[in-house]
């Protein structure tokens, strides 16, 4: 599928690939890893983006964060748990680069990219024992859906004050 292009602040583009459309088999499946427990879905999806979507050569995967609260009512994030599975077919690490600050209860139900960049706006940072880490490589930052790309916008525009060599997006379904 071909990909989806976000032109960031500084001018760069982030290129988002995708293996699947958000169709209701894979809305059942992802709601099923996200809302049901079921984690042991991560590893297909993993298996999935590497066998059947381009991913470009990278030196990391950076997984999107949930909010603490979040990740505890949850028990684990989703997006971390593909990135660890594809991780080992990369042969790259994982860095949760990321910590998401502010919990946003109404990202859902917020459909327009205006509207979802705004709710989003300082909700990220970059961890600091990491940023060192980041600098001078490229970064895949996953996600598990993209709707209209702020999420992955937003953390793209935290990570490029690390001063990446280059950020490209994954994610499962769009």
């Amino acid at each position: 599928m071909l990909p989806k292009k976000f032109v960031l602040s500084d001018t760069t583009t982030l290129t988002v690939w995708r293996a699947l459309e958000f169709d209701e088999r894979v809305k059942t499946l992802i709601h099923r890893l996200k809302y049901q427990g079921m984690y042991e879905v991560a590893p297909l999806l993993a298996d999935l983006l590497h066998f059947a979507t381009y991913i470009p050569p990278v030196d990391m995967i950076v997984p999107v964060p949930l909010h603490h609260s979040r990740q505890q009512q949850r028990g684990y994030n989703q997006s971390e748990l593909i990135a660890k599975r594809l991780a080992h077919h990369l042969q790259v690490p994982v860095i949760p680069a990321l910590l998401r600050t502010i919990a946003s209860a109404q990202q859902a139900k917020t459909t327009s990219r205006t509207e979802r960049l705004e709710n989003l706006s300082g909700h990220f940072v970059l961890a600091p024992e990491h940023q060192a880490s980041v600098r001078g490589r490229h970064i895949l930052l996953l996600d598990d859906v993209l709707t209209t790309g702020a999420t992955l916008t937003t953390c793209a525009e935290v990570l490029l004050r690390a001063a990446p060599k280059e950020i490209s997006g994954l994610t499962v379904a769009h």
